[in-house]
C-alpha cells in the first residue's frame, strides 16, 4: 500500500476458527517429540485429523498438512497433503514409495474451514472430508499396510510443509487448524462425531480407548503449539507462522491486507453478516 491508498474489505465473519496462519514460504510448526514417540511405539494403525483452510486449493503443486521425515534422508515420510483440490495422502520407505492414495472429487474449495482425516487401519489407508468417507484411488500401492512401525527413521514432524532431509517443501499457504492424532484407527461414525464435534458415543470401553490414544491434540483454545493430548509434545512456530486467533475470511483479508505501519488507520463495521474494514496508510 502507498501512502493515502484505502482498501475497503467486506468479508464473513461467520465461518472463523482457531488457527495458525502460514503464508506460504517457509512457515510451519514443529512438533518433533510426536514423531519420535510414534516411531518408538511402532504404531500399525493410527488415525490424524485436521481442520484446514486453504488460500487457493488449485495452486499447482502440493500443499502439506503435515509430514513425518528423516531429517538425514529424502527417501522416509509420511505426507498428508492436497494436490490441485484434492486430498491425498503418501508414505515413502527404503527408497521407494509404498503407498499414494488420492481423493478423487472435488470437495474443498478454497478460503473454507474444512475437516479432514486419514485412517490406517491395517489394511488401507482412508481418506475423510468433512466427516465422511470419500472416494480414492490407490496410485501407488505397494505395501498398503505401512505406517509408523516402518518409518524406523524418522525424527521430524511438521504441520504446513513436508519436513525431509533437512529440507521444507510443499509450504501450506492459508491457516491450519486443530490437528489429532489417535494411535488408533477409528471408525467412521467416530471420525463423523469428530468433524462435529461431538462426544463419542457408544461402548464405555470404546470410550475411554479413544481418550487414551489421543496421543497428540494441538487444540489452538490459547495459542497454536501447545499439544494436549497425552504425549505434551509442544511445539515451535517457525518463520513467520502465527497463531491468528479466530481465523475467518475477515480476519485472514485483513492480515493480508495490512502492513503494520505506525500511521496505518483500520475502521471496521457489521454490515448484516459481514464484517466491513476500511484500511487507510496515513502517510
Amino acid at each position: 500500500m502507498a501512502a493515502g491508498d484505502i482498501i475497503i474489505l467486506r468479508e464473513d465473519a461467520g465461518n472463523a476458527r482457531k488457527g495458525n496462519i502460514l503464508d506460504g514460504t517457509d512457515d510451519y510448526v514443529l512438533h518433533d517429540a510426536h514423531a519420535v514417540a510414534r516411531v518408538a511405539a511402532g504404531d500399525t494403525v493410527g488415525t490424524y485429523t485436521a481442520w484446514i483452510y486453504a488460500e487457493d486449493v488449485d495452486t499447482a503443486g502440493a500443499l502439506a498438512i503435515l509430514s513425518a521425515g528423516d531429517n538425514d534422508n529424502a527417501n522416509e515420510y509420511l505426507l498428508f497433503y492436497m494436490h490441485e483440490g484434492h486430498l491425498k495422502i503418501e508414505l515413502k520407505h527404503g527408497g521407494a514409495v509404498q503407498f499414494n492414495i488420492f481423493e478423487t472429487g472435488t470437495s474443498i474449495q478454497s478460503k473454507t474451514w474444512t475437516h479432514v482425516a486419514i485412517v490406517q487401519d491395517g489394511t488401507q489407508p482412508i481418506l475423510y472430508i468433512n466427516g465422511i468417507a470419500v472416494a480414492a484411488t490407490n496410485q501407488t500401492a505397494t505395501d498398503l499396510t505401512d505406517w509408523y512401525g516402518k518409518l524406523t527413521a524418522c525424527d521430524k514432524f511438521a504441520i504446513g510443509v513436508l519436513e525431509s532431509n533437512a529440507t521444507h517443501t510443499f509450504d501450506w499457504k492459508g491457516a491450519l487448524g486443530q490437528t489429532k492424532y489417535f494411535a488408533l484407527n477409528l471408525t467412521a461414525d467416530e471420525i463423523l462425531k469428530e468433524a462435529k464435534g461431538e462426544a463419542q458415543s457408544g461402548e464405555t470401553a470404546r470410550i475411554a480407548a479413544i481418550a487414551t490414544a489421543l496421543v497428540f491434540n494441538i487444540t489452538m483454545e490459547n495459542d497454536g503449539i501447545t499439544d494436549s493430548g497425552s504425549g505434551a509434545d509442544n511445539g515451535t512456530l517457525t518463520g513467520d507462522a502465527f497463531y491468528g486467533g479466530e481465523v475467518s475470511d475477515w480476519s485472514y483479508a485483513l492480515h493480508a491486507n495490512v502492513t503494520g505501519h505506525a500511521a496505518e488507520a483500520i475502521n471496521t463495521v457489521i454490515d448484516g453478516n459481514k464484517y466491513v474494514s476500511m484500511i487507510k496508510r496515513g502517510d
